[in-house]
């Protein structure tokens, strides 16, 4: 099953034919404490050519896994941020979650996640496509929990 893919997962997308390195990553927030995973990338070219490494093998130790104590954003940096800003966030219970772009007249400028989500650090990129300098509010709600922060938008 195909869980990120360079099509919706800003942190994902190439840079091109490069000699400088480059460093992309992919947060699985939905593993569950116990289970064995497998994953493997693949490279895509210019012509959708697919490149599979090899898969490696991953087991989640539940000994490992902490709840913890505290709901919300944390300190959103860099602030104020172009192109790209991480999004940092912890739900302390399994929720239906919502990770929301506010502008500052309160219309929804984009939905970032909405969905179940268990409890947990999570991480999510935002890289705004086709909007204005300025500020914006992020708005996560997971059961009945909210939590906003402002972040500053510059070109």
């Amino acid at each position: 099953t195909e869980i990120a893919s360079y099509l919706n997962n800003y942190a994902l997308i190439g840079h091109g034919t490069t000699t400088d390195n480059h460093t992309y990553q992919f947060i699985d927030n939905t593993v569950q404490a116990g289970t064995t995973y497998e994953y493997r990338l693949g490279d895509v070219d210019y012509n959708s050519n697919i490149i599979w490494h090899d898969e490696i093998e991953i087991t989640i130790d539940p000994g490992n896994m902490e709840l913890p104590a505290t709901f919300g954003l944390k300190n959103i940096y860099p602030n104020p941020f172009n192109p790209s800003v991480t999004l940092n966030y912890i739900l302390t219970e399994d929720a239906i979650t919502s990770l929301m772009i506010y502008d500052m007249r309160g219309q929804l400028i984009e939905t970032l996640q909405n969905g179940l989500l268990s409890a947990g650090n999570h991480t999510q990129m935002w890289q705004p496509m086709n909007i204005s300098t300025g500020m914006y509010i992020v708005r996560l709600q997971s059961g009945n929990n909210t939590n906003m922060q402002k972040i500053v938008y510059v070109k």
